[in-house]
């Protein structure tokens, strides 16, 4: 076989336990188990090159090319071109900072101000994504609901904007694909319009009762509970595709089997994601804490492993053994999501002008005058190049065509600047990632012993 050029980016050399080691090609696909010498071998390869070892090690090499864990060019990695246009075809509109409950852990303290988006920043965005998909033959634009606070609490707003949107969709020959996250407390009302209108929602809900009524209050205290309960039903009744969203804390994380299989046993959600409560917002005043990372990493697994036997996916963001990028999220310039008083961010966790994140994630604002919206390129520019690929931190770490840097709004939030120095949670990725890997390992063994 001719010299190669070695590829450090596409193979990593992970210690597995009794003195093993995991070869890990996240771009080929590739993973296997060998052991010290043959990872030694590796590890001199990637650095000084095939001719740098000796015949029984240049043999170790061959067999890995020929496994495909390694070859003479790396696979494409997932990156965005350079010349990639900014042509927005979906929007997330936030249509207010007010909200019907009081999370005790709410990253956006949401309530706390009485914020409405004006009806003509709504009509500007989605005449702007219905426009640019039409030009650019697509066949369908996006319009969803987020937010500061809980979307369907400005209910007048978000039913005009369906019905423009629509509207607008027929006029140009296109489709709609309609979203929200919501903390679903409906009205009777509000379900039916949502069940007939969207596409999915995402529903925030943190496990039984005790939980929720604990963790998701209403302004005045009362559970939130039967209310999320009613809706959930609703659309299990009618068909409708929804996710759940559920937030772990340290007094909840001993309880995440238990949440997966009373959500199962209650409701048919597509999916479930648990993701570990992050220390800001309302945490600040409420005390509450975050789960330790060897505890959700323990409780996760048993969550898994509970929801793959009664069908269903369970995830959490920051490992994503399956999924291959170069962005956590579309806050690295792709995401197009309007505050309500018209200020364009990419990140939905950076609302305020006054969040020091703003100057690095809020790119333009809607302009009265010429009533649309106006971009910043430059800072769009920046933004893109915040991808992974481009992030000196990440460079050696095998997750990163995975979680890809992670949020980068937690990531800024403890670097208190715009260098990516690591985010609180790479820990806990690694070690999600590695456990992962090590089912595959498991699993693989299994199905060669029924063999």
């Amino acid at each position: 076989m001719s010299e190669a050029k070695p590829h450090s980016e596409d193979l990593f050399v992970i210690p597995r336990k009794y003195g093993e080691y995991y070869l890990y090609a996240p771009l080929r696909r590739g993973l296997a188990v060998v052991n010290q010498a043959t990872a030694a071998t590796v590890a001199a390869y990637l650095k000084g090159g095939k001719a740098s070892l000796s015949p029984p090690g240049q043999a170790i090499i061959d067999r890995l090319y020929d496994a495909e864990l390694m070859g003479k060019s790396a696979p494409d990695p997932p990156v965005y071109p350079e010349n990639c246009v900014f042509y927005p075809h979906e929007v997330t509109l936030f249509p207010t900072t007010r909200c019907n409950l009081r999370c005790r852990y709410c990253y956006a303290d949401a309530g706390r101000s009485a914020l409405d988006m004006p009806w003509e920043i709504g009509k500007a965005a989605i005449d702007l994504v219905a426009t640019n998909a039409g030009r650019a033959g697509f066949r369908k634009f996006g319009l969803g609901f987020h937010g500061g606070g809980e979307p369907t609490v400005a209910w007048e707003f978000v039913t005009r904007c369906v019905t423009y949107a629509k509207a607008k969709a027929d006029e140009l020959g296109l489709e709609t694909d309609l979203y929200a996250a919501t903390n679903a407390v409906l009205s009777p009302e509000q379900r039916e319009f949502i069940v007939d209108n969207f596409s999915t929602v995402n529903v925030s809900l943190d496990g039984p009762a005790d939980i929720q009524d604990y963790n998701r209050p209403k302004v005045g205290g009362a559970g939130s509970y039967d209310d999320v309960s009613q809706s959930l039903k609703f659309f299990d009744k009618h068909q409708f595709f929804y996710g759940i969203r559920t937030t772990i804390t340290a007094l909840t994380v001993n309880r995440m089997s238990e949440i997966v299989e009373g959500f199962m046993s209650e409701f048919r959600p597509g999916y479930l994601h648990l993701e570990p409560a992050w220390f800001c917002g309302r945490c600040m005043i409420t005390g509450e804490q975050p789960p330790e990372d060897n505890v959700f990493l323990e409780n996760f697994m048993k969550a898994f492993e509970a929801g793959r036997r009664l069908g269903i996916d369970v995830h959490y963001s920051g490992a994503r053994l399956d999924v291959l990028t170069s962005k956590f999220c579309a806050a690295p310039g792709d995401g197009f999501t309007v505050l309500p008083e018209g200020a364009v961010t990419s990140c939905f966790e950076v609302m305020d002008s006054c969040d020091p994140r703003a100057a690095i994630f809020h790119y333009g604002q809607y302009d009265p005058a010429k009533k649309t919206m106006s971009f910043d390129h430059e800072r769009l520019a920046e933004l893109r190049r915040l991808s992974v690929e481009n992030l000196p931190f990440c460079r050696d770490c095998f997750c990163k065509w995975h979680c890809a840097g992670d949020c980068l709004a937690k990531v800024f939030a403890r670097s208190g600047s715009a260098i990516h120095q690591g985010s609180a949670r790479c820990g806990l990725n690694r070690a999600m990632t590695l456990e992962q890997l090590e089912r595959l390992v498991r699993q693989e063994h299994a199905e060669q012993a029924q063999v």
